[in-house]
């Protein structure tokens, strides 16, 4: 990593350092106007390469800021439909699946992740912040990096806190948590609308060039109501 900045450092200096001469050769018209292309190209490509930096960045900023607002109560907009607040409506004392004891551990355990990928969540934030404030003087490998931490950060939430929560949920008693079906299935379109700017907006990365990680992040795949709402409609086809 210290080579590459340290190679890249150099071959910047090397392509800057003729410029001003070569201008200044120009004005006082020592050198033809035909030798200034290089100049002039440089800083067309330059400027490309800040107004695409600068653009990518403000498009993965509102799909942070959206996911923060959907899973992290951020600006007070996720309330009850965060998947997460579902731990602390669960009952499971007439469970057949699991017991209350391990309910409790296995709730303390993806919360005890829930509050690290939160914090992870606000660091990443503030790094996409900080690119944007210096968009002039980035360079590619920071726009990769970034972006990649994004695709990894969204699958881990998904897997480790939203599917790891809804397979606990399963075991509860749903009736218990059926005026909380609402706010779930909002939840979970609001999270695939979110997935599908996410995966084209990586594909537009990958059709330009940026070697991303991954052009399609995880997608949730786990509903504890489905089963039962399935049931629920094949009892009532069922004559009797």
């Amino acid at each position: 990593m210290k080579r590459f900045i340290a190679s890249f450092v150099k071959g910047q200096v090397l392509l800057l350092a003729p410029q001003p001469v070569l201008i200044v050769l120009i004005l006082f018209n020592k050198v033809s106007i035909y030798y200034s292309g290089p100049v002039w190209g440089w800083f067309d490509y330059s400027g490309k390469a800040q107004r695409r930096g600068a653009s990518v960045l403000r498009k993965l900023e509102r799909l942070v800021d959206d996911f923060g607002w959907l899973n992290f109560q951020e600006g007070g907009g996720a309330g009850n439909e965060m998947v997460v607040s579902l731990l602390d409506k669960a009952s499971f004392g007439s469970s057949t699946l699991t017991t209350p004891q391990l309910a409790v551990a296995t709730t303390e355990k993806i919360k005890e992740v829930y509050f690290t990928l939160e914090l992870w969540y606000f660091s990443m934030r503030q790094k996409v912040r900080l690119l944007l404030r210096k968009a002039a003087s980035m360079i590619e490998y920071d726009l990769l990096e970034v972006v990649n931490e994004f695709i990894e950060f969204y699958g881990e939430f998904v897997e480790k806190v939203a599917e790891e929560t809804l397979r606990l949920v399963a075991k509860a008693d749903l009736t218990s948590l059926e005026s909380e079906r609402e706010g779930f299935s909002t939840f979970k379109t609001r999270l695939a609308e979110l997935r599908g700017r996410a995966n084209a907006f990586l594909q537009s990365l990958r059709d330009d060039g940026l070697p991303v990680s991954e052009t399609k992040i995880r997608a949730l795949e786990v509903d504890p109501w489905f089963k039962t709402g399935t049931e629920t409609s094949e009892d009532k086809e069922t004559p009797p």
